[in-house]
């Protein structure tokens, strides 16, 4: 007797836990509201940056790397910010050396404060109707006596 008191309580109880069960699951709950979310704010018209670095011979490592800051507005004096040499080494500047943008030829010309380096930007803004890939990326050649011909690439970015 005592057996069937013990199982009626105990089927007694699994009916209200599967009851309850199939409530909650059954039920239909009002989704939260959604809340707007403020549009980003529009991009600053700070310095933008350019980094471009040229290969070896073989085009599989970088040989060497410059990263610039752009004006703001689209002037056409960048500073360096840093090179970077095949072997980990980089020059930090303090102060940073302006190199001149000029978009008179061809294509766009970075040169150098010494005129020893000319970075020739081949897809820069569209030139020579060539566009960035979808990293970003678009071509650029670097002429100087130190490093020789070398192909290379660069991309722009927002500080």
């Amino acid at each position: 007797m005592r057996t069937r008191t013990i199982a009626g309580i105990g089927a007694g109880l699994t009916a209200i836990a599967l009851g309850s069960l199939i409530f909650a699951i059954t039920r239909e709950v009002p989704p939260p509201p959604i809340e707007p979310v403020a549009a980003p704010p529009p991009p600053s018209r700070g310095e933008t940056r350019l980094y471009c670095e040229f290969y070896n011979f073989a085009g599989r490592t970088p040989k060497v790397g410059f990263y610039f800051a752009g004006p703001p507005g689209g002037g056409t004096e960048y500073g360096q910010l840093f090179q970077r040499e095949a072997d980990g080494s980089q020059t930090l500047f303090d102060e940073r050396p302006t190199w001149t943008y000029d978009r008179s030829g061809e294509a766009p010309i970075l040169r150098s404060p010494d005129g020893a380096i000319q970075i020739n930007l081949y897809g820069d803004g569209g030139a020579n109707g060539r566009q960035p890939d979808a990293g970003g990326w678009f071509e650029a050649g670097l002429r100087s006596i130190q490093y020789l011909n070398l192909d290379g690439q660069c991309r722009r970015t927002e500080s």
